[in-house]
């Protein structure tokens, strides 16, 4: 299998710095990026003796990006009616050249030595290679860095049918997880974090278990399921210079378990209901707050809710009028790395409705019917900035079977 992928970005952007009628209260960015990726893999498989089937391969990326850009200062009216004229920079000064390359070998096994027992394991070595060369035309510097990784990862599960009878069943299963993964590409102009041009590689060791069933003749399915997962070198958003930037945010460590399930009732209707209890902290992870360091082990990560909840029902026919609705929730959550500010839960409610036929299909579906506009997400930028909710929204399509 081999791939080619292109992507163009151009940016145009300003952040208010200043909440204050001044001069130069804002900042902004001008930066066009190119991304080219070549991905190449080619595996064999077959079966052994005593039930044995495996996988060897391997895969090459081979990825090159460029941007170049210019920052600027300017003045903005914090009024609403009023606008910023600002001029797109001329001379985008500021480049960034990225090199990488990336190899894993691969092999995998998946060995049923009993009919109720099957047992998988894997292993991959990861060797990555990445260049980066960044270039100041306005302040005339030059660096450069160059990374190089091996590291292996590997896997191992089992799952167990505990009970069968007919159509029904459960199951019980476990898996352990050692992964490895390169980090994003940071285009954020200005000077990296750390002096470090080339964001250290995401890693996280897992552990996995639970059950999953179907009962009431397959019409009742179930899972339950709890997790630990030991993540280092996470990447996320931060500003630098008053710009968009990224950086490694140490280790963090994530626990809870997971459930749902789904029951497909008579005549098309199926009802699903999931609730998940995630517990996301740091373990390490020193970052700079007006120029005081803060050791942020032991706070919760971020926007990262503890509870969550989803409730729905559908109906599907083949053909005639159909519909559902569903509603979520997401419990309270804090809204800076230092715990100081938190958000309260909240509900969203959603329908949709559609009309069948075999040739065609006219489709409606409605989100946020509330309109509320909780914070969802922390923005690029970092601390403390954050996305809203989604307001109210229709969408309307139509769909046509040849």
């Amino acid at each position: 299998m081999a791939s080619v992928s292109h992507d163009r970005q151009d940016a145009f952007r300003g952040f208010l710095n200043q909440i204050q009628e001044v001069p130069d209260n804002a900042h902004g960015f001008r930066e066009r990026t190119h991304l080219t990726d070549v991905y190449i893999d080619s595996h064999i498989s077959g079966r052994l003796p005593r039930s044995v089937r495996f996988i060897i391969g391997g895969d090459y990326l081979h990825g090159t990006g460029t941007a170049r850009g210019a920052d600027f200062d300017y003045t903005t009216p914090l009024t609403g009616p009023q606008v910023a004229v600002v001029s797109s920079p001329a001379d985008l000064d500021f480049h960034i050249d990225d090199s990488r390359n990336f190899f894993g070998g691969y092999t995998s096994a998946e060995w049923t030595p009993l009919e109720r027992l099957r047992l998988d394991g894997g292993v991959r070595l990861n060797i990555t290679r990445e260049h980066q060369q960044v270039v100041d035309g306005g302040a005339g510097t030059s660096d450069q860095q160059t990374r190089t990784d091996l590291r292996p990862g590997a896997s191992l599960g089992a799952i167990f049918t505990a009970w069968q009878q007919k159509q029904d069943s459960i199951g019980i299963y476990v898996n352990y997880r050692d992964t490895f993964k390169p980090a994003a590409i940071d285009f954020g102009i200005g000077e990296s974090e750390g002096g470090e041009l080339i964001l250290r590689p995401e890693t996280s060791r897992s552990v996995e278990g639970g059950l999953k069933g179907r009962l009431l003749d397959r019409r009742l399915d179930l899972e339950a399921s709890g997790f630990l997962m030991n993540f280092s070198n996470l990447v996320t958003a931060a500003s630098v210079n008053g710009v968009p930037s990224l950086i490694n945010a140490g280790s963090q460590r994530f626990t809870g378990f997971e459930s749902g399930l789904a029951f497909f009732l008579q005549k098309h209707v199926i009802a699903r209901a999931t609730y998940s209890f995630h517990d996301a902290t740091f373990t390490n992870f020193v970052q700079d707050f007006e120029g005081v360091p803060v050791q942020l082990a032991g706070k919760h990560v971020e926007m990262s809710a503890r509870n969550l909840a989803a409730l729905g029902v559908t109906y599907s026919p083949v053909r005639g009028f159909g519909g559902g609705f569903e509603v979520s929730y997401a419990g309270r959550r804090y809204l800076d790395k230092q715990n100081t500010v938190s958000s309260p839960g909240f509900a969203s409610v959603g329908l949709n409705v559609a009309y069948r036929t075999p040739r065609w299909e006219l489709w409606a579906d409605a989100s946020n019917l509330s309109d509320d506009r909780d914070p969802v997400s922390e923005s690029e930028l970092g601390d403390s900035q954050y996305y809203l909710l989604p307001s109210r929204r229709v969408d309307v399509g139509f769909r046509l079977h040849f």
